[in-house]
């Protein structure tokens, strides 16, 4: 945990871009990071707390945005992400806990946003499950899930 750092690719995406200097963008509370786009915005979406300790596992998936890619992001609050600042957007629940690690958001054909994300099952705790949830976003532009917290129960997308 040194931080999160970003790096300017080629045009073709295969190689650095001459001359490109790594920059960091995020403190050093985040890990599994995963920036996504949307309406002018920039969302660096972080892990922080434990993965790997079962159900004592503390992972949360949190957010931070900005307008431009390199940063800087902040929280609601305007707390930058370099000062660990972060808003939350899925916590722990009494099924599922440790939930963290976004790895993609995407759209269905009624153009509702799903997140990715895995988490661990505290009535079966061998290991991680794949986890599905809407993203909304709120009248700010801010993604949360709701409750703040793995569904139990939800319409599932249309593809």
């Amino acid at each position: 945990f040194r931080g999160i750092y970003a790096i300017e690719l080629s045009d073709d995406g295969l190689s650095l871009k001459q001359g490109a200097e790594k920059k960091r963008i995020a403190g050093t509370a985040f890990e599994g990071t995963y920036i996504h786009k949307k309406n002018g915005y920039y969302y660096l979406f972080a892990s922080i707390g434990s993965c790997c300790e079962g159900v004592k596992s503390t992972y949360k998936l949190v957010v931070g945005r900005s307008k431009n890619l390199f940063g800087p992001y902040v929280d609601k609050k305007g707390k930058d992400m370099m000062e660990n600042g972060y808003s939350l957007v899925i916590g722990s629940n009494e099924r599922f806990v440790g939930n963290g690690h976004c790895s993609e958001i995407v759209q269905d054909k009624n153009g509702n946003d799903w997140i990715f994300y895995h988490g661990v099952d505290v009535e079966r705790p061998r290991g991680r499950v794949l986890m599905l949830d809407q993203i909304r976003w709120d009248k700010e532009g801010w993604p949360y899930v709701d409750d703040n917290s793995p569904s139990l129960t939800a319409r599932k997308p249309i593809f």
